[in-house]
């Protein structure tokens, strides 16, 4: 029966500090089985057999288990079940550990007891920079803002020399497609695990080429001028020495995409230990919950009365524990599990810290490289201006008779502010680009202003929503002649929402085609994406950001805060356009 098996290079590494046991190893295999079909026998069940490798090198050992399991049809209302075979390969070269498993039950706990896993620091350094050629690569911001962007992903024949990697050090790598002398393989740093196209191999073929990537592992490449440009893997003990956690996300789009989208059937159970089906009423109200960003107080607890629940560090890990995610359960590879489980199994929680160069992400800690010597260059996108300072609201008030905003708004502000540029408009509701575009030719500019009021404080939830509104719109600042005019015909020629204020608010329209055909043809050119905060003062967050330098605890909005100037400075200059806030001195 050995000698049938066909098996893909798909594993997972990891060092046995010591020797693995066989009451350890039995813990991983009976872990793995849990969802073997009740009242069916294994069609491969053995522990600790030897082989010569074929290339004379030596003996591996190996265990295997091969098993059927069952899981729910969800498309027909019955008690229909897919049949399926899953396995486990645990080979083992000394210290070294492959395991290859497809459809099993999570061994993720029985492994963490037993094994170290193989981090994908040392995954990547087990080959040179210089001979890779990076096809694609994911990246996680080390931001848990709604309203900035967390994830992004880029394929190239090579990236290498055409990926910019400006703030590169804010920015964990958990995806990698390379190409090594001819051979694609792909690095996952969530599971530690690698992947290598190839036809599918013998088991002695498996644990020659599992050899050989323990060989480069253990032989690491110093060659790394791209990689470490990246946020870098640190241990969560010496994090948690130097920082406390401050604010959680449950990365509720992996549960959305997996479980509601797929009408994974969910259940609640009561008190009295009935299960009954999620409503959609349920899982809206759950989705709306799983989606927010909570802060966690000093005794490790969800600030939020809606959502009791509190972390624990664990060993090597962080769990989130919560009563209303023990009574949802599902099914997983014919296995009952609860949603709490679920999303540890799939490492979704994803948390900030007091000192915003840390995060904690598909169950590593990492550090921002740059770290706060990032500072300084973020207050400097800060523009304090008198007029901000003064506004009172974000349009004031007007009537049908109004022809101008009032100068005590931010909306009558930024109109002072831009009082010498050609061309300003007022894109505010409907198809808007921005609450103004500014065109200015003297200083070949093309500005897009976003506007918000509030009343002074560091309280993230508004610099959410005007960063949010900034970076959605980054793409049209990158528009063409025949669009701005197409702008001009069906919105500038009007007035403004009921009142007599004109949409244009300087230039005449008549020469607006000449105007941007000058403008963009101008090679000093330069796009802006400016925010214009009323709530935000400089002198305040430069205070509050150097107790960040210092060292000092701070809230977690004012991490928060820092988190998402950041992400907004960094997207906008990933295309090129420079990254403004307005606010007061």
């Amino acid at each position: 029966m050995i000698e049938n098996l066909l098996i893909t290079q798909n594993a997972q590494f990891f060092r046995a500090e010591t020797a693995l046991t066989t009451a350890g190893l039995l813990s991983i295999l009976e872990s793995a089985s849990d969802n073997k079909e009740a009242d069916t026998d294994f069609i491969i069940n053995l522990l600790k057999s030897e082989r010569p490798l074929p290339d004379g090198s030596g003996q591996y050992t190996f265990s295997i288990r091969v098993f059927p399991s069952t899981r729910p049809v969800y498309f027909i209302d019955s008690d229909l079940f897919d049949t399926i075979y899953a396995y486990i390969i645990v080979i083992e070269l000394g210290e070294n550990i492959a395991i290859l498993k497809k459809s099993c039950a999570s061994i993720s706990d029985a492994c963490e007891n037993h094994l170290t896993a193989i981090t994908s620091n040392s995954l990547t350094a087990s080959f040179s920079d210089d001979d890779a050629e990076f096809q694609k690569i994911a990246l996680r911001n080390m931001t848990i803002s709604d309203r900035a962007m967390r994830a992004r992903a880029y394929e190239a024949a090579d990236l290498k020399g055409l990926l910019s990697t400006h703030a590169a050090g804010r920015s964990i790598p958990y995806f990698f497609k390379i190409k090594i002398s001819g051979t694609t393989k792909t690095i996952s740093s969530q599971t530690g695990r690698v992947v290598e196209s190839s036809e599918r191999r013998s088991l002695d073929e498996i644990a020659l080429w599992a050899k050989q990537q323990f060989v480069q592992i253990n032989n690491p490449s110093l060659q790394k001028t791209f990689l470490d440009s990246f946020a870098k893997m640190i241990d969560l003990d010496e994090v948690w020495q130097h920082s406390r956690p401050s604010a959680i996300l449950i990365e509720n789009s992996y549960i959305v995409d997996q479980l509601i989208n797929t009408q994974t059937p969910l259940k609640y159970t009561t008190r009295r230990g009935r299960k009954l089906d999620l409503t959609q009423k349920n899982l809206n109200k759950l989705t709306s919950t799983l989606e927010k960003v909570y802060e966690i107080a000093p005794d490790l607890s969800l600030d939020s009365p809606q959502f009791p629940a509190k972390i624990r560090k664990n060993k090597s890990s962080i769990s989130l524990i919560s009563r209303t995610l023990q009574n949802i359960s599902l099914q997983e590879n014919g296995k009952d599990i609860t949603l709490q489980a679920y999303i540890s199994k799939h490492l979704l929680t994803t948390i900030c810290f007091e000192d915003p160069k840390y995060m904690y992400f598909m169950g590593k800690c990492f550090e921002d490289s740059a770290g706060i010597s990032e500072i300084p260059s973020l207050l400097d996108i800060l523009q304090p201006h008198p007029q901000i300072s003064r506004s009172t609201s974000e349009k004031g008030t007007f009537d049908a008779n109004s022809i101008q905003f009032d100068r005590n708004c931010v909306f009558g502000a930024i109109e002072e502010i831009h009082n010498n540029d050609d061309f300003l408009f007022c894109d505010d509701l409907g198809n808007e680009w921005a609450d103004h575009i500014s065109l200015n030719s003297s200083n070949p500019s093309i500005s897009f202003i976003h506007s918000k009021h509030g009343d002074p404080s560091c309280s993230a939830s508004n610099l959410h929503d005007v960063v949010g509104q900034g970076i959605k719109n980054l793409g049209n600042m990158y528009f063409t002649k025949d669009q701005m005019l197409h702008k001009r015909t069906s919105k500038f020629r009007n007035l403004y929402s009921g009142t007599r204020i004109s949409r244009t608010r300087l230039g005449s329209g008549r020469h607006l085609g000449r105007f941007i055909d000058s403008l963009l043809q101008d090679y000093r050119l330069n796009r802006r994406c400016i925010l214009a905060c009323s709530f935000l003062s400089k002198s305040m967050l430069q205070r509050e950001f150097s107790r960040i330098q210092r060292g000092e605890r701070v809230p977690g909005n004012v991490t928060q805060l820092l988190w998402i100037i950041s992400s907004f400075a960094h997207a906008a200059k990933e295309m090129n356009i420079i990254p403004i806030i307005y606010c007061s001195p």
